[in-house]
């Protein structure tokens, strides 16, 4: 049976420094959200011309959180984030079927600070 994850966070490695982000990664890193479901990841790297791979880390992290090293590959080469995220509770059958994550509204006049 196939597990539901909801992202929770992005990190980088330990040994990368936040310099190192190619721009096409920071364009990702910008349109993911909190509560982001794998599909959703994996379009959205899509339409900024990556192709996302998921592969699970040994061991559970606090929280039940389940860590997921994230390799983004594009033109001129690829990079690697850690994915943060948390098991979705399947609803039992004849149960509401939930809202999908999307993403939160962006304000205008905060465009020019990212």
């Amino acid at each position: 049976m196939a597990y539901r994850f909801a992202l929770v966070s992005l990190a980088l490695p330990v040994d990368c420094p936040p310099e190192s982000i190619p721009p096409a990664v920071g364009r990702l890193i910008a349109a993911a959200w909190n509560g982001m479901s794998r599909a959703q990841l994996v379009d959205r790297a899509r339409r900024l011309d990556m192709r996302a791979s998921l592969r699970v880390q040994p061991g559970i992290g606090p929280d039940g959180l389940t860590q997921f090293r994230l390799t983004l590959s594009f033109e001129n080469g690829s990079f690697e984030l850690i994915a943060h995220v948390r098991r979705v509770i399947r609803r039992r059958t004849g149960a509401r079927r939930q809202k999908p994550s999307l993403p939160p509204a962006r304000d205008i006049r905060q465009q020019s600070l990212f």
